[in-house]
C-alpha cells in the first residue's frame, strides 16, 4: 500500500484544529500544495481524517464504491438543526423520503414554480429601485437572502412569510453560525448539549424556527387540501409504500425545513456571488446582458427561455466553482477501502474539499480567474466529471439542482436587465466558510 502523507499533530488539541478552525479554506489548500492530492490531517487524536483532492478518488467516494460510506462526523452536528431530513437521513428510510419528494423537482413542477420565482424577483427588483431612488447602498448577499427565503416559502407553502421573514433569515443565519462553531471546535463531541453559550444560542433559534414551522404545518393540517400545490402538500399527503402511513409532524417538520433552508441559503450565496464576480469583470457583464438582451428583447424571462441563455449558465456555472456553496464533501468509511493503492480504515472521515477541487491548477488553467467560456460544452467534455461537483454527485446528488438553477437564472437575468452594480470602496470581501460559503462582511453595492 502507498503511504499517505499525514499532516505533524502537535499536541493534544492539536493546532490542526486551531487553524482549521480559523480558515478552513486555507487549511487545506496549503497542505494540498504541500502533501499533494492525498493527505491524513487529524484535526484531534479522536478523529481520523483523509483528505482527498483528485477527481477520479472523489468518483470513487460518491459513486463507484457510494455504499461503503455515511455521512461524515459534520452532519451529526448539521442533524440538530435539520433532523432526520433529506440531507442528514441515510440508508433506507433516506430512500424512502427520496422517492417520496422527488416529484416536486421534476420539470412538470419546475415550468410551475418559475412564475412564483419571477414574481418574488419582482418584488427584490422593487426593493433595489427604492435603494436606487434614495442612492443608498445595501447588502446585495442581504437581499438574494430575502429573495431566496421567499422563492422557497412560496413553493413550500403556497404563499409569502411576510410576517415571519425576518425571523426566519435571522434563524438561518444563527443556526449555520452555531452549528459552524461546532464543527470547527475541538470541544464540541464532547460537550454535547452541555449549555455552553454556543449550545443555548443554537437552542434559542432552534425554537423560534420550529414555532414557525410547526405552526405552518398545523395552520395547513385545518384548511381544505384541494386548494394547494406545493411542496408541503405533496409531503402532507405522501404515504409510505408498504406500511401506507404518513409523515407525522416531526418528519413533516424536518424535510420542510431541510427543504427550506437548503432552498434559501445556497441560491442566495450563489446569486451574491456572481453578482461580485460581474461587478469586478465588467466584460463579461456586458457579454451577458448582451446575450440576455438577444434572447430576451426586454421581455421577462419564460421557463422556455433558459435553454436558450447559454452563456448566463456558464456564469452560474463559473461562479459555482469560484464559490461552490457547499464547499466541503465528507464521508465516513463504513469498512475497510482502497482507493489508489491507499488503504482507508474504517470509521475514517474522508474529506472531498470541493473548494479545493474546483481551484485545482492541475484541473483548470488560470483557477483564480472568473473565465465562465471555461464552460462552453466542447471544453465540458475534456473534464473529468468531479472537477466540477457543486451538487455533489451519485445516489445523494442534490435534489434541488435544476430548482436552483431555474432560480439563479431567473434572478440573474431580470436583475440585469434592469440594473448595474457599483461595489461600496474600501470594503474588505472575503470569504467565510461556514456551513455554506458566504461573503463574511456581506457584499455592499449600489445600484447603477
Amino acid at each position: 500500500m502507498k503511504p499517505i502523507p499525514q499532516v505533524p499533530v502537535e499536541n493534544l488539541i492539536t493546532r490542526n484544529m486551531l487553524v482549521f478552525a480559523r480558515n478552513p479554506l486555507a487549511f487545506f489548500e496549503k497542505n494540498r500544495q504541500k502533501y499533494g492530492d492525498v493527505y491524513e490531517s487529524n484535526l484531534s487524536p479522536f478523529l481520523r481524517m483523509f483528505v482527498f483532492c483528485k477527481p477520479e478518488y472523489v468518483k470513487h467516494l460518491l459513486i463507484d464504491n457510494a455504499k461503503n460510506y455515511t455521512k461524515s462526523f459534520a452532519y451529526g452536528f448539521l442533524k440538530r438543526a435539520l433532523g432526520n431530513g433529506l440531507v442528514t437521513s441515510e440508508g433506507d428510510f433516506w430512500l424512502r423520503q427520496r422517492r417520496i419528494a422527488q416529484p416536486a423537482f421534476h420539470r412538470e413542477r419546475l415550468t410551475a414554480l418559475a412564475q412564483i420565482m419571477t414574481d418574488s424577483i419582482e418584488e427584490s427588483l422593487l426593493r433595489m429601485e427604492t435603494y436606487k431612488a434614495q442612492g443608498k447602498a445595501f447588502d446585495i448577499a442581504d437581499e438574494m437572502m430575502r429573495l431566496t427565503s421567499d422563492i422557497a416559502a412560496k413553493a413550500l407553502f403556497s404563499s409569502d412569510i411576510s410576517g415571519f421573514k425576518d425571523k426566519v433569515i435571522d434563524c438561518i443565519n444563527n443556526l449555520n453560525l452555531s452549528i459552524s462553531n461546532m464543527i470547527k471546535s475541538p470541544f464540541s463531541r464532547f460537550v454535547g448539549w452541555f449549555p455552553t453559550p454556543n449550545n443555548l444560542f443554537f437552542r434559542k433559534n432552534q425554537r423560534a424556527f420550529d414555532k414557525i414551522i410547526y405552526y405552518l404545518i398545523e395552520n395547513r393540517r385545518k384548511t381544505q387540501t384541494d386548494r394547494y400545490n406545493d411542496l408541503l402538500q405533496l409531503l402532507l399527503e405522501a404515504k409510505d409504500e408498504e406500511t401506507g402511513e404518513s409523515m407525522d409532524n416531526l418528519q413533516l417538520r424536518d424535510e420542510v425545513i431541510t427543504l427550506f433552508a437548503a432552498g434559501s441559503e445556497t441560491s442566495s450565496n450563489a446569486l451574491a456571488w456572481a453578482i461580485f464576480l460581474l461587478a469586478t469583470n465588467p466584460e463579461k457583464k456586458e457579454k451577458l446582458k448582451k446575450e440576455i438582451q438577444g434572447v430576451l428583447q426586454c421581455n421577462s424571462p419564460q421557463f422556455t427561455d433558459i435553454q436558450k441563455l447559454t452563456y448566463t449558465n456558464q456564469v452560474i456555472q463559473e461562479t459555482l466553482r469560484l464559490y461552490p456553496p457547499a464547499w466541503i464533501v465528507g464521508r465516513q468509511a463504513k469498512e475497510d477501502d482502497e482507493i489508489d493503492g491507499y488503504f482507508i480504515p474504517k470509521r475514517t472521515q474522508t474529506i472531498m474539499p470541493t473548494w479545493v477541487i474546483h481551484r485545482h491548477p492541475d484541473l483548470w488553467e488560470n483557477p483564480q480567474s472568473f473565465y465562465p467560456e471555461r464552460f462552453e460544452s466542447e471544453l465540458v467534455k475534456t473534464r473529468h466529471k468531479f472537477a466540477h461537483f457543486p451538487f455533489g454527485g451519485g445516489p445523494r446528488f442534490c435534489i434541488g439542482n435544476n430548482f436552483a438553477m431555474l432560480e439563479m437564472t431567473l434572478a440573474l437575468t431580470m436583475i440585469l436587465q434592469k440594473f448595474d452594480f457599483e461595489l461600496v470602496d474600501k470594503q474588505v470581501i472575503t470569504e467565510e466558510a461556514m456551513i455554506t460559503l458566504k461573503p463574511k462582511h456581506g457584499i455592499w453595492v449600489q445600484v447603477k
